[in-house]
């Protein structure tokens, strides 16, 4: 009998139209490079005492189920627009082919779900977990390698089939970026030195627990939303140490960019940097890391604007 073994995985997601419904019809199969998403139940110890003739202990129960996990995604050019999708909400879509331009916002009052299918051929078994959304975001920037991007998820079910839910899947070209195509700039100018970056983005989701039969949360909440991240440098000038000194913000943004038609660029509207030493470790460069936090701008209305350029009309993402 054949054991499963990832490569011949398979993640399929599509949106539901009512929460905690897997929808119908042929689902989109995702690119991806490693998913922990599904269902646990942890018994618990019932310390219950004269149930039997000496000190061993009455049988254990099963608590409540709790759907999350973590999937962690090529930063591509059409595909990241679904999981962005589930992250901030339907985006705003203007431009004309080639050059669409898909603009995600944070701050959204409320959020989409989608089913997600992680699916093991080789078994066969097929995981359906449904009620499914995106808390969080984390993306790193570096010098050279693939560029990768990894989602926190929470879901209401999970239901688990020998058989595929998801139709005859769809799937888009897959066009992936790379971290030598980065970019970050500050206030409108490229900022130079950069040796690394991150950024950490959370929707505060809250799984809102209830008395129901089948064990299941009623639901996951949004809550405050938050960024935060850390940019290291080169010591080169002083602008972000007298950003950091004077507690005043600035506008960063974090690019990939293939050409003028195809790009991802998350802007942060309003940053501000926590002070940071510049400790001298040795011979080598002098390299500060400052930590940052964005907030609201009344400017732009919101925290984080993503903007997706690519050749897909604004349906891919309604």
């Amino acid at each position: 009998m054949p054991r499963a073994i990832g490569a011949n995985c398979r993640l399929l997601t599509l949106p539901e139209t009512t929460y905690g419904t897997a929808p119908t019809g042929n689902w989109r199969r995702m690119p991806f490079l490693s998913c922990d998403l599904g269902a646990e139940q942890p018994l618990l110890d019932a310390d219950v005492i004269g149930v039997g003739s000496n000190r061993d202990p009455a049988a254990p129960f099963l608590d409540t189920v709790t759907v999350q996990g973590q999937v962690v995604v090529p930063v591509d050019l059409v595909n990241i627009g679904h999981w962005l999708r589930l992250l901030l909400g339907a985006p705003t879509t203007t431009g004309t082919n080639p050059n669409f331009i898909h603009t995600f916002g944070s701050g959204a009052a409320a959020l989409p779900s989608n089913s997600v299918e992680i699916g093991y051929p080789d078994v066969p078994s097929f995981d359906v977990c449904t009620g499914v959304r995106a808390d969080t975001l984390e993306i790193d920037f570096s010098p050279s390698g693939p560029a990768t991007a990894t989602f926190g998820l929470m879901g209401q079910g999970s239901l688990r089939g020998g058989s595929s839910s998801g139709g005859t899947p769809t799937s888009a070209a897959y066009t992936a970026f790379n971290k030598a195509q980065g970019s970050i700039t500050r206030a409108g100018s490229a900022l130079a030195q950069v040796t690394g970056a991150r950024m950490t983005y959370s929707n505060g989701m809250e799984m809102v627990r209830t008395i129901r039969a089948d064990r299941r949360i009623e639901g996951v909440d949004p809550g405050v939303a938050r960024c935060t991240g850390q940019v290291t440098v080169r010591f080169e000038n002083t602008t972000l140490l007298a950003q950091a000194q004077n507690g005043t913000a600035a506008e960063f943004a974090f690019a990939y960019t293939i050409d003028a038609n195809r790009s991802l660029t998350v802007a942060l509207h309003e940053v501000y940097l926590a002070l940071a030493k510049t400790p001298i470790e040795g011979p080598a460069g002098v390299e500060a890391s400052f930590d940052f936090r964005a907030a609201f701008n009344a400017t732009a209305t919101r925290m984080m604007t993503v903007a997706l350029r690519n050749q897909q009309a604004g349906t891919e993402y309604a």
